[in-house]
């Protein structure tokens, strides 16, 4: 077991004292998903345990969570504190993170359940009071991004005080941060992604959450493409969000955060200008003064997130996320 040089104890120790130090998301009528043990943070380098509703997600990152896993008696004592949440736990699922290690048939990450049943496939939680549909067994990704609760939670001021009339979300993912805005008096959006399936479970998600939803509000394709056709047709928006993945690759090109944020950005001022745009970026290998660096100089810095509590940190914050004032 690799523990921290500022945690020590056993198993049970390490996450009940985890599990204490959040214990106020507990019975939140807004927000039933979080994460209750953040690795090295909490002890356990490469472990991390989230709730969903009823079910908790076990992820672990190092080879050396493995043998805690498969020793029957490290298990129960690492589990054991579970028995205590002030919900019933239905199932405890544990997926396999370790960099390049996935499932060879299906060509991506599987969860198995550990204790208790697997949950249906119409699973959803509740976030800043948005109802997400979730996979907990495949893929890397649930469909929802938990250390993003303190953002959102944010912006629903900024939404009510600024009137915000239309959203531009690229990279949109599964619609979160676009049902969000809508249930918080929002007047439209439009979500962006090079993935059909993430944007069906958008569709999903805004009917889960009753909102109003036409062909025009999705668009399945490159984000940094639409901008230039947004620019040539003389469209802007008032708000924009632009959190793009730290790397990705499609058959065409590639996107990666050090080579491309920066000129991605400025290819944002024309459709942003006299708007407001959230920007983030997700990776260490970043620090705060590179993310701010990269942004056009007539921007304004309102606020600047780091991830959510529940996601201590024993090092630099990872996620970098400003709500820019678009000049």
């Amino acid at each position: 077991m690799h523990t921290s040089s500022t945690h020590t104890g056993s198993l049970k120790d390490l996450v009940k004292k985890a599990v204490d130090k959040r214990a106020r998301l507990f019975g939140n009528s807004e927000t039933d998903c979080f994460r209750i043990f953040n690795s090295g943070a909490d002890g356990i380098d490469g472990l991390a345990m989230d709730i969903y509703r009823d079910y908790v997600l076990i992820q672990y990152f190092r080879e050396g969570i493995i043998s805690i896993l498969e020793d029957s008696g490290k298990r129960k004592e690492l589990l054991s504190p579970l028995e205590k949440l002030p919900i019933e736990i239905k199932g405890i699922l544990v997926k396999n993170r370790m960099k390049g290690d996935v499932d060879s048939i299906q060509g991506q990450r599987k969860s198995v359940v550990m204790e208790g049943a697997a949950p249906h496939m119409d699973f959803c939680v509740r976030q800043n009071g948005v109802l997400a549909a979730v996979d907990l067994i495949n893929g890397q990704n649930t469909g929802i991004f938990l250390d993003m609760r303190s953002v959102r939670e944010d912006l629903k001021a900024f939404y009510l005080e600024n009137g915000v009339r239309d959203i531009l979300n690229l990279f949109s993912y599964t619609g979160i941060f676009s049902i969000h805005a809508l249930k918080n008096g929002a007047g439209s959006c439009i979500n962006i992604d090079t993935s059909k399936t993430v944007l069906t479970r958008a569709r999903k998600n805004y009917s889960l959450n009753g909102q109003a939803q036409d062909d025009r509000d999705f668009i399945c394709g490159d984000s940094m493409k639409w901008i230039k056709i947004f620019t040539k047709k003389g469209n802007s928006f008032h708000f924009t969000i632009f959190d793009p993945p730290t790397f990705s690759r499609n058959k065409k090109k590639t996107f990666s955060i050090k080579k491309d944020y920066m000129k991605s950005l400025e290819l944002l001022v024309a459709i942003a200008r006299d708007g407001y745009a959230l920007t983030s970026v997700n990776s260490l290998s970043v620090s705060r003064d590179e993310y701010l660096s990269w942004h056009p100089r007539g921007w304004r810095l309102i606020a600047f997130h780091n991830e959510s509590s529940d996601f201590l940190s024993d090092g630099e914050p990872y996620l970098k996320v400003g709500l820019w004032e678009c000049r």
